[in-house]
């Protein structure tokens, strides 16, 4: 067997397939080079990586690095694809690396993660000696990626030979979790998770090869990674890769009709293309084509945090889409969508079980399942889509499952007589408990993003000696807004939602932090702005 051999992995073999009915047909455009690249050179290229990776590990003689652990630290592009793809087919383990992170949060993963090689990009270069000098493993390798380039007429790329596949319950990934609660935890896939978690969605979203998706998202979370990459090229679609999200950018590329069909994203993401066509769009030249090219793509999917209605009817007053919502976390994949059809897309619910994935709703306390409907819950999962195992860390992993396998999620919702599924939060953080009601806070921050003088939120409960927990604003204005105060928000808001709900302490802030997925980490803004009540 050739060193730089693939492994017949469902991924390669369909992206052989698809190379084979169409050698042209391109898998990966990278903004970044300005180039295109080929399925058939995606294949060469991985394999020529496999065997670097396995020579500067001096496993030649096994060729397999039996689920050794390879972390790199690559900028979105088709160098990122390589790189994943010949771990994988090395018959490692992926770890990527956030590239946003400072040394610091870069080492705990490195030290979590204990992986044999580090590959850097010539971009991150400098990260190399802090991370060896900090390194607890003096036996650590680390190897400088050689970018590639686009193949040519003179030297094309040449399909390589495949051999037989390991098995596809092996370790293929790990994604740390985003900590928003707890630290970070390794979250281990195999392939047959991997696989089956961007099938079901290239079956509930109906991707085609003639699809072009336009990817803007972090590529060391489980959104980037699965619903953008691999899913897209499982189908034989083409996935043109951005560094980062930048509106005017996108607004240019979709006033080039048809040239793309899908776009996933965050909520801030889709307020910011918001605002960007407000500021800079409306009123100008561009603002026909920019509607128009918005108005003609597939499909636009907005997950990883809650999608405020505003943002959501800003948006569609803008494109004419309806963005499908859709819910899932790091340990699950998706788990729950709204349908293909926009009929089938309800504000504030994010759908029904996608295909092979089971899910329900339990009482918290006593764990019994709940049949009925507009009634809290907590959302517990069971499929092929569910993760492995946390990282070396045994108790944790079985104390996220029940006795009958299903995993907690830790998140609240309801479900209404159709079956959808509307989330209410994170159980921790999101469901607040004041004078006897439980409150969501993703409810109240839905009512206030509604406000026009309002850019950002968010809602977290405080102690309090009277009613346990008040609730709490965090406010971002928007530019040139008469300065808010609490009464005269309250008494805008007694229009629109129980008084209970409606906070009673406000903060005015300058920005409000969020990590690479537009989360926000409510503990650290609680003990930030109230540190003797958080």
């Amino acid at each position: 067997m050739s060193l730089a051999s693939l492994p017949s992995l469902p991924l390669f073999l369909e992206a052989r397939k698809h190379a084979q009915a169409n050698p042209d047909k391109i898998a990966v455009i990278d903004a970044t080079k300005g180039q295109r690249f080929t399925f058939v050179q995606l294949l060469a290229d991985a394999a020529a990586l496999k065997q670097r990776i396995l020579e500067a590990l001096h496993l030649t003689e096994t060729g397999d690095l039996d689920e050794g652990r390879i972390a790199y630290l690559v900028p979105n592009g088709y160098d990122y694809v390589v790189t994943q793809w010949a771990v994988w087919a090395a018959g490692g383990v992926s770890v990527p690396l956030c590239t946003s992170h400072p040394v610091q949060e870069l080492l705990y993963t490195i030290g979590d993660s204990d992986p044999s090689l580090i590959i850097l990009h010539p971009a991150f270069e400098k990260f190399e000696v802090p991370l060896r000098e900090s390194s607890t493993n003096s036996r650590r390798s680390f190897m400088t990626l050689t970018p590639f380039t686009q193949a040519t007429n003179e030297s094309p790329a040449q399909f390589p030979e495949f051999s037989p596949f390991y098995a596809p319950d092996r370790r293929a990934l790990m994604i740390y979790t985003s900590g928003t609660t707890s630290n970070p935890k390794g979250c281990v896939t195999t392939h047959k998770t991997i696989t089956f978690q961007a099938q079901c969605l290239i079956n509930a979203w109906k991707y085609q090869p003639s699809d072009h998706l336009i990817h803007v998202l972090p590529l060391h979370h489980i959104h980037g990674i699965i619903n953008g990459l691999t899913a897209t090229l499982l189908s034989g679609a083409t996935v043109e890769m951005h560094p980062k999200f930048d509106p005017a950018t996108i607004w240019s590329r979709w006033q080039n009709q048809g040239s793309s069909t899908m776009f996933f994203a965050v909520p801030t993401i889709y307020a910011r293309l918001v605002d960007y066509f407000e500021t800079h769009i409306r009123g100008t030249k561009q603002e026909t084509a920019a509607r128009e090219g918005a108005s003609t793509l597939r499909l636009l999917v907005s997950g990883s945090a809650a999608l405020p209605t505003p943002i959501k009817t800003k948006f569609a007053a803008i494109t004419g889409q309806t963005l499908l919502e859709r819910y899932g976390m790091t340990e699950i994949g998706m788990g729950l969508s709204c349908g293909l059809d926009p009929a089938q897309r309800i504000d504030g619910s994010v759908g029904w079980p996608l295909p092979g994935v089971q899910v329900r709703l339990t009482e918290k306390e006593t764990g019994a399942v709940i049949d009925s409907t507009d009634v809290d819950g907590m959302i517990e999962v069971k499929g092929d889509n569910v993760f492995s195992e946390y990282w070396r860390r045994p108790e944790a992993t079985a104390k996220e499952f029940t006795s009958d396998g299903w995993f907690k999620t830790g998140d609240v919702a309801r479900r209404n007589e159709s079956g959808a599924y509307f989330i209410q939060g994170r159980a921790s953080v999101d469901i607040i408990k004041s004078g006897g009601y439980k409150i969501s806070a993703l409810e109240v921050e839905r009512k206030l993003l509604a406000l026009d003088d309002i850019q950002e939120v968010a809602v977290v409960g405080i102690a309090d000696e009277e009613w346990g927990q008040r609730v709490a604003a965090v406010v971002k204005q928007r530019a040139n807004t008469e300065p808010l105060e609490l009464q005269s928000l309250r008494a805008r808001l007694k229009q629109e939602m129980a008084p209970y709900k409606i906070p009673t302490v406000l903060k005015i802030v300058d920005g409000i932090e969020r990590n690479a997925m537009g989360k926000v980490n409510k503990k650290t803004v609680a003990q930030k702005y109230w540190p003797d009540k958080a």
